[in-house]
């Protein structure tokens, strides 16, 4: 016959827990009114924190229609606009381009203004006029005063502005500063519809609503650039050949035409013969002159064709009410987390002990 399972919880042991619960009654109920009285304290004095979000849906790296429209012409001199290379930047890819050292820093230099007459960078609102939480400030003394007091040991660098950040050469507290930054920034990116969702966090609504709007158009720049940078060499050098060859072409025009003006009713064979090879070269710089333009107006349209196209879904705006949990929320979460720990505290102080007293027997 098989053995009947015993339950792994007896009843006895639960009316045990219950006696233990209600013998320290008093200090669970203490214990919870003063965590609820602590937590109503942090509640009320906590700072407000607002968030802004963006999004922004990025064009397709393979829609090539300039492409199609233009690929008689670009057939002509050679040139296929409708290959499309694989694109190196991606969506997946813009959260790594927005935590960067030197997206964060060129965020910290973005100039703030408010209806409350804040007009300054970003770097100086945060060290100086941002709301700051005391219980915060409290828990991060200790790391502070360590830093201070591994100053007095450094040697003492070149003094810089320490509101004006540069990616490649940042302080310490320039680099706590960009820490601070990176946790009010959240970007997602949606692996289905490619969606871009970029929020910003901060105690002032309207500073938030500058950020998050200034992180849009600071992603789409780099992109851009990205996407844009070697059909733009190509456009540049393009365009460089073809004032070369209009110059080229002008100059061949005006001696033709100085040349049969001077000589109209000259019928030497010399100067006939002189005359076909400048209308030669002329024919010559006017072929090229038009090749180059050709290929100037191709350029161009490749240019145009790698062009990133953002369309924002969902713009900036100064939001009304917080996204911070609201306070009843919070004094329940208080109120729950403070019993939680009283209850665990009664429960597991008994056997806490009995394992101490067992570990210093068997030392002794």
């Amino acid at each position: 016959m098989e053995k009947e399972k015993k339950p792994v919880i007896k009843e006895q042991d639960l009316l045990e827990l219950l006696s233990t619960l209600v013998a320290n009654k008093r200090f669970i109920i203490r214990f919870t009114l003063i965590f609820f009285a602590f937590g109503i304290l942090l509640t009320f004095t906590s700072v407000k924190k607002y968030t802004v979000e963006v999004m922004v849906a990025p064009e397709s790296s393979e829609s090539s229609s300039l492409a199609g429209n233009l690929g008689s012409l670009a057939s002509m001199v050679g040139i296929d606009l409708s290959s499309s290379s694989g694109d190196a930047i991606y969506p997946l890819l813009y959260p790594d381009i927005v935590n960067s050292l030197p997206f964060l820093s060129s965020m910290m230099n973005v100039r703030v203004t408010t209806e409350e007459g804040i007009d300054t960078t970003y770097s100086y609102y945060q060290a100086e006029l941002q709301k700051k939480f005391w219980f915060g400030e409290i828990l991060k003394a200790p790391k502070k005063l360590v830093g201070v007091v591994a100053k007095l040991f450094k040697k003492k660098q070149p003094e810089t502005d320490p509101y004006v950040f540069d990616p490649y050469r940042l302080s310490e507290k320039q680099l706590v500063q960009i820490e601070a930054l990176m946790g009010n920034i959240t970007v997602f990116v949606d692996k289905k519809t490619e969606v871009i969702t970029l929020s910003f966090t901060d105690p002032n609504p309207e500073i938030a609503a500058v950020m998050a709007e200034r992180m849009e158009t600071e992603l789409e720049r780099i992109v851009t650039e990205y996407r844009t940078k070697k059909a733009l060499k190509d456009c540049q050098y393009m365009e460089k050949l073809y004032n070369e060859s209009k110059i080229e072409y002008e100059k061949a025009q005006t001696e033709y035409a100085e040349f049969v003006d001077h000589n109209r009713n000259v019928t030497l064979e010399r100067v006939l013969i002189e005359r076909q090879r400048l209308e030669a070269e002329k024919d010559l710089k006017n072929t090229l002159y038009s090749q180059w333009a050709q290929q100037l107006l191709l350029s161009q349209a490749k240019l145009q064709q790698h062009t990133p196209v953002f369309t924002t879904l969902k713009p900036a705006a100064v939001p009304a009410l917080p996204s911070s949990l609201r306070r009843l929320y919070m004094l329940a979460l208080y109120g729950i987390l403070g019993f939680g720990i009283a209850v665990c505290w009664v429960l597991l102080k008994k056997p806490v002990r009995s394992v101490i007293n067992k570990i210093r027997q068997s030392d002794k």
